[in-house]
C-alpha cells in the first residue's frame, strides 16, 4: 500500500543518521575514555600501596559478604588491581579482569570474566581456567565439586552459578566505579595482624593521604 512504501522510504532515509549518530556516540566515548584513563592510572597505583585494598573492599560489600569465605579473603588478599573494560558495538560486551600477584593459591597473574550485558541481566560468557599450584590443585578440585555453596571462585568458574548476574553488576557498577564507599567500612587491624603472611605494622597516618588522593580521583 501507499503507506507502507512511505514508511519504508522514511525507514531508509533514517538509516544513515542513525548510522551517523552511532559512529559519533563512539568517538565520544572513546574520547571520555582517553581522558579517564591517567586517573584511572593513578588510581590503580595508589591502590596497589595499600595492603589487601581489593580484599577488604570486596569483602565489605554488603552483598559480597555472604559470598566470601575465609580461603576466598585470603586469596583475595594477592590481587593487586581490578579492571572492567566494556565495548558496546556490535553487541555490549563487558570484561571484568582481576590482577594478582605471586601467590601459593595459582599461577596466573590475571584472570578474567566476559559478559554479555543486556537491559535485564549480564550472562557470562567467558572466563579465564585458573592454573592452581600443585600444592592446592586437588583442594581447588574439592572445593569446587564438593562444595555447591557460595564461594567467588565458584562464582568465577561456574557461568550457572546463581546470582552471577548481580555479582558482575556489582563489580562493575559499584567496586570499579568507586571502591572506596566500602574501603571506608574498613577498621585498622590490629598490631602485629598478618596480612598475606608477613605481619604488618599498621600505620595510619601514612595511609590517610592516599585515601585522600583516592577520594579526589574518585570525583573527578
Amino acid at each position: 500500500s501507499r503507506g507502507e512504501g512511505a514508511a519504508a522510504q522514511a525507514v531508509v532515509a533514517l538509516e544513515p543518521v542513525n548510522a551517523q549518530a552511532r559512529k559519533a556516540f563512539s568517538q565520544q566515548r572513546e574520547k571520555m575514555e582517553r581522558r579517564r584513563k591517567p586517573h584511572l592510572d593513578r588510581r590503580g597505583a595508589i591502590i596497589q600501596s595499600m595492603p589487601g585494598f581489593w580484599a577488604n573492599v570486596i569483602a565489605n560489600h554488603p552483598q559480597m559478604s555472604a559470598l566470601i569465605t575465609d580461603q576466598d579473603e585470603d586469596i583475595l588478599s594477592y590481587m593487586i588491581n581490578l579492571e572492567v573494560k566494556e565495548a558496546k558495538h556490535p553487541i555490549h560486551l563487558c570484561q571484568i579482569m582481576l590482577f594478582f600477584r605471586n601467590n601459593p593459591y595459582f599461577q596466573n597473574k590475571v584472570i578474567s570474566k566476559e559478559y554479555f550485558v543486556n537491559v535485564t541481566e549480564y550472562k557470562a560468557s567467558h572466563s579465564t581456567p585458573i592454573q592452581w599450584c600443585q600444592d592446592y590443585e586437588v583442594k581447588a578440585y574439592r572445593r569446587r565439586h564438593n562444595n555447591s555453596g557460595l564461594n567467588f571462585f565458584n562464582w568465577f568458574s561456574d557461568h550457572n552459578f546463581a546470582g552471577s548476574s548481580r555479582i558482575a553488576e556489582i563489580l562493575c557498577k559499584d567496586l570499579w566505579c568507586n571502591p572506596l564507599q566500602c574501603y571506608r567500612r574498613m577498621k585498622p587491624p590490629e598490631e602485629g595482624t598478618e596480612i598475606s603472611g608477613e605481619p604488618y605494622r599498621w600505620n595510619w597516618s601514612c595511609l590517610i593521604p592516599r585515601i585522600r588522593n583516592l577520594g579526589v580521583i574518585l570525583s573527578m
